[in-house]
């Protein structure tokens, strides 16, 4: 028996030195290190060759206790002695984390997880247990900690963290009666360096303003910033009287506002508006919403202005009517008040209806119809109308399957048309009703199309890709060109009103139409004149080439469509 018991001693051994050669494998290709650390004679064994693993050249004194806590941070040598010293039970658990330091200087992060075995006393006599290297994700951690509250791009604070300052100024300045001020800095004409130089050179003018801004601030002054070109600046303390003062001197003070790039040296300016606390802020929302109205009075007045907020009878009635236009659409939009006009637009080859364009209305709650000259405006503002040209649309979309033999055409602001949000969803609705999109003409102004003329290019040729018409309303009114008209691939353009109305009395606006018209028939495309008065003006219009006539004096809008099919024709079919 005391042989087979031997040799199974034996096997037992072998197989316990193969796992254990697998598990050191295991651990090595891991990054991981496992020792065993003799409390007894401070001697510790490890795994496999920790030099090559910490990257260090004295793996001799990593061979003790005492040697490799030299290595360590502070915090790190305290934790590694506690769990040498202190007592505790057989099998105690623990998971401390600390820095490594080698004599060249470099650190590492460490996670050093394992138990302590303790003697019959309960005093620890060995510890055993694995290092890995966590300094990536300590690094992510730092990385993280430091977006939580600074931007990325300037280092400064960011809008998060900037708004907590604010609030916590705002209120140490209500609870002591003492004034502060809040300042909104905006670079003036980014979207110029953007187009000009490219985005990356933008950033750097971002970075090379909001250092400058931070080095003229006083040591109680704080800096974030809060939109893309936008910086907010808290002054503390800044009474009433001296706020405008101080806004002006910071634009001063950063004069001149050139700061180098990769691309040169670039020239900057700032606009700034401002409001002081306790007398006219509660809390950051309304601190940054009124230094946002004053920095728009500011721009009005050109580059490098300076305006303070001022509560004034006008802008309280103002805010209030706005609020109340507000709340009118947004329950006309829920009550389903908001319907369409149809006003026939007609051929001025045959004289008959060739399609209609749709105009919004809002039904008052006693009945009573608002033309939308008294709200699409603010809605603009206010940023509605994205919701009123979704809701046009629908109800266009609805008459085109109950009306069969109509063509209509729906207007669109340049919010809906340019911004990414918006047109994936207006898009998103033509292409789940593209049976009806080929008798759709989409009109968006030409000032609207210019402002933003790729983003507009992109989404009038998606329109046209469902099977829609498009076309350039209010033509001759933005910055007409052959260029624009070229990179605006429409069907049709809308003669703008302000050259039709007085027609016959005004040779100069008959020749800007003649104009206009050749323009338009050199791209081949439809010419539509809107605000047609009168018959004089009407033959005018046909003389001069003009193919489609709208106005007073040829039908005005009407909640219904006329019934009879047989005065309406097909609308032209030309195409660009």
């Amino acid at each position: 028996m005391a042989p087979v018991t031997k040799v199974n001693d034996e096997n037992l051994l072998q197989k316990s030195s193969g796992e254990l050669d697998r598990l050191r494998l295991a651990l090595s290709i891991d990054g991981a290190l496992v020792y065993e650390w003799s409390l007894v004679d401070d001697s510790i064994v490890w795994s496999h060759d920790v030099s090559e693993i910490l990257e260090t050249d004295n793996s001799e004194d990593l061979k003790s206790g005492i040697g490799y806590s030299q290595f360590l941070n502070e915090d790190g040598a305290a934790l590694r002695t506690n769990l040498a010293h202190n007592p505790s039970s057989d099998l105690s658990a623990f998971q401390i984390e600390y820095q490594f330091r080698t004599k060249s200087g470099e650190i590492y992060w460490l996670q050093d997880r394992g138990c302590r075995l303790a003697d019959g006393a309960g005093k620890p006599h060995r510890i055993v247990g694995v290092l890995r290297s966590i300094t990536d994700r300590k690094a992510h951690e730092v990385r993280l900690n430091y977006l939580a509250s600074y931007d990325e791009l300037t280092g400064l604070l960011n809008r998060t963290q900037f708004r907590e300052r604010l609030n916590h100024v705002i209120g140490e300045s209500h609870r002591t009666g003492k004034s502060a001020g809040y300042f909104m800095a905006a670079i003036d004409d980014l979207a110029v360096i953007n187009t000009d130089y490219g985005f990356d050179i933008a950033d750097e003018v971002i970075v090379g303003v909001g250092q400058r801004l931070k080095a003229i601030l006083g040591p109680t002054s704080e800096i974030g910033r809060i939109a893309g070109n936008k910086f907010g600046i808290i002054v503390n303390p800044c009474g009433a009287s001296e706020l405008l003062a101080t806004g002006q001197g910071l634009i001063e003070s950063g004069k001149p506002l050139v700061t180098k790039t990769s691309a040169g040296s670039i020239p900057a300016s700032l606009s700034i508006g401002c409001v002081d606390f306790p007398n006219h802020a509660k809390n950051s929302n309304e601190a940054m919403s009124r230094a946002s109205e004053a920095l728009e009075s500011a721009r009005k007045t050109g580059s490098a202005s300076a305006s303070a907020f001022c509560a004034s009878d006008e802008v309280t009635s103002t805010r209030r009517r706005n609020a109340l236009i507000a709340d009118q659409i947004i329950s006309a939009l829920n009550d389903r008040r908001i319907v369409l006009a149809y006003q026939p637009i007609m051929s001025s080859e045959t004289q008959k209806i060739a399609f209609y364009e749709c105009l919004v209305r809002m039904v008052e709650l006693n009945g009573d119809i608002v033309v939308a000259g008294h709200f699409i405006p603010l809605a603009e503002q206010l940023g509605l109308v994205r919701l009123l040209d979704r809701r046009v649309l629908e109800l266009a979309m609805e008459m085109l399957y109950e009306r069969k033999d109509v063509h209509l055409a729906v207007n669109v602001s340049g919010i809906t048309a340019t911004e990414t949000g918006c047109i994936e969803g207006y898009l998103a609705y033509i292409e789940a009703n593209r049976d009806v999109s080929s008798r759709l003409t989409v009109e968006l102004t030409e000032t609207a199309a210019i402002s933003n003329i790729e983003e507009s290019a992109r989404f009038l040729s998606r329109l046209r890709g469902m099977g829609c018409k498009v076309a350039i309303d209010d033509f001759g009114a933005g910055y007409t060109s052959f260029r624009n008209l070229q990179a605006l691939i429409v069907d049709s353009v809308k003669i703008d009103g302000s050259f039709v109305r007085g027609l016959a009395q005004s040779q100069d606006n008959q020749l800007f139409v003649r104009t206009l018209v050749d323009l338009a028939q050199y791209f081949n495309l439809d010419t539509v004149a809107e605000w047609v008065g009168s018959a004089q003006e009407a033959t005018i219009l046909r003389d001069l080439g003009v193919d489609f006539l709208q106005g007073f004096y040829l039908g005005e809008p009407s909640l219904k469509l006329l019934e009879s099919e047989s005065s309406i024709t097909s609308p032209s079919s030309r195409t660009a």
